[in-house]
Parts: C-alpha cells; structure tokens; sequence
C-alpha cells in the first residue's frame, strides 16, 4: 500500500515537472517567486472599446527573464473494501527562472538562442526530504538551443549534448522556442472589443501554460475585461478559463481560471495566472484511489529588446 500512494504522488509530481487564479488569489511561494512587484493601475475602460494589437521584430540580442510556478496542495485517500487504508496531505512545487538571449534570427522568428537557468527548483514526495525544495541539474548551468524544423537541439555551450537529465530539463521547458505564436496569429488578425470573447484554439492552452500534461483541452476561454498599465506598457487583460480531462489511463480533470496580461504594442504575454481544482479517481483490483487538490501555474515574463 505504501508503495501504490508513493507511485501515485510520484505520477502526478512527474506531469507538474513537465508544465510549465485570478489577481486576488492568495499569496503563495509560486506567486512571490514568479510575479515581482511593479508598478500597475488599471485604466477604466467602457465596454466596446476597441484594442489593436502590433508586433515588433525579432532580434539578436533580445533577451526575456522567465519566472514559471507550478503548486500542487495534493489530498490523497485510497480505500479498500470500503474502508480507508490511506488518508494523506502532500505538496508539489516546481519552480524556475530561466533568462533566453536570442543568438540568431531567421525571417523574423529565433532561430537558435542561449539559455541559462538562474534557479531550478522541486518539492516533491520523491525527494528525501518532501518539505524541501532540491536544485535540479540544470540550476546555474546555460545551454544552447537552437530551433531546425520540428527538432529542437540541446547542447551545452562548448557545443557537447548535456547530460540525459539536463537534457530533457531543457527541452521540456523550451519546447516552443522558435516556433510561431498562435496566440499572437490570432491577436493580429482583427481589432478586439473590451468584453469580447474569444474562440480560443484549444492548442493555445498548450503554448501558453503546459496543459497537454493534464490530458485533452476541452475548453479554452479568453475574454477581454479590461486594459491595465504595467510598468508605464499598455496591456490588455483577459480573463481565462480553461478545462481539461485525462484519457482512461489518466484520469486527471483540472478546472482551472485567472487572467492573461498580453502588452499590446507587442503582443507579448507579460503575466498569466491560472488556478483550479484538480481531480483524479481510479479503481484498480478493488481499490479505489481518489486525489484532489488546488492547482496553481504562474508565469511572469520580462522583456528586454534591442529593436529600435
């Protein structure tokens, strides 16, 4: 029995590790590590006020600060004919800053970059101390990535591939570097309206937070309430909704909700916040195994552009 609430923490810990609420949500140790304080007052705006978004290019030099946070506070009880056999409390964080220093631009997208990881951390039932977070490999390590076709290439910086570990750290976390953004596709195409709502590709929720590790997107909501200055930038504000459900042999349901900062001069996300409950039950042999917790995924990114 010890063995199957060990597998099962380590299961799910495994789909946080491989990710990457609204602005009222509580304060916990992903959201102080992932959303630093500046300076932001939202600009009242009526509904139907009009908001196009622009672009900027890309270029050598260019450099964006990532902080991402994923939080797990985890319930987990199994049951054996009926009785409880297991009633336990776990907590899963990951937490990174990673800082992308585009090295090479090809017909306006990155094309290869260099990657250094500031800090890389995990609390998980898998570590010897489950209350501590552990360094991963590639903390205070850089590596060099670059984008041919659908392949992603992972190499230290005097060009050798980095250890397994280290290697699939990096392309886990980078794997939609150098590839268009649908979402900005989508922001481009036409001028929005303050309320409006949009038909999200389902895909997005994968580009944007990593949700393809909690089974198959079934909803994917933005709507635009409202227009926010963040550090002296105009962005717009987008509330979010997104569902997910596990196939058979991964019955995991996440309903999460929050907000999307997007700057409209260059479409770029500045903030995303997303909180919700997180279900699993299982039947195996007779015993019934039920998780649930409260999910949170932070991120925060900062540009710094060397364009005109």
């Amino acid at each position: 029995m010890a063995y199957l609430v060990r597998h099962r923490l380590l299961w799910i810990g495994l789909i946080l590790a491989q990710c990457g609420n609204d602005s009222r949500a509580q304060e916990t140790a992903v959201l102080r590590a992932t959303h630093t304080a500046s300076a932001e007052s939202d600009t009242q705006q009526s509904p139907g006020q009009l908001v196009r978004f622009a672009q900027i290019p890309t270029v050598i030099g260019d450099r964006v600060v990532q902080r991402i946070g994923t939080e797990l506070e985890l319930h987990t009880v199994i049951k054996q004919a009926g009785q409880i056999s297991h009633d336990s409390q776990a907590s899963i964080r990951r937490r990174q800053e990673r800082e992308v220093e585009v090295l090479e631009v090809v017909d306006g997208r990155a094309r290869r970059a260099r990657v250094t990881y500031h800090l890389s951390r995990e609390m998980s039932p898998g570590n010897p101390n489950p209350a501590e977070e552990l360094a991963q490999p590639v903390e205070g390590k850089s590596y060099l990535i670059a984008r041919a076709e659908e392949q992603l290439l992972v190499t230290d910086l005097e060009g050798a591939i980095p250890p397994r570990a280290e290697y699939e750290l990096v392309l886990s976390s980078m794997e939609n570097f150098g590839n268009p953004s649908a979402l900005a596709e989508l922001l481009l195409s036409r001028p929005l309206q303050v309320g409006e709502r949009l038909e999200v590709p389902r895909e997005l929720a994968v580009e944007m937070m990593g949700m393809q590790q909690f089974g198959v997107v079934q909803r994917f909501d933005l709507e635009l309430q409202s227009l926010r200055k963040v550090e002296d930038r105009d962005c717009a504000v987008f509330a979010a909704r997104i569902a997910t459900q596990g196939k058979p042999d991964n019955p995991l349901r996440v309903r999460a909700q929050g907000e999307v900062v997007i700057e409209i001069a260059t479409t770029r996300t500045i903030q995303a916040t997303l909180r919700g409950p997180m279900t699993l039950a299982t039947l195996e042999q007779g015993v019934q195994h039920t998780a649930t917790g409260d999910l949170l995924l932070a991120v925060e990114s900062k540009y710094h552009t060397t364009a005109p």
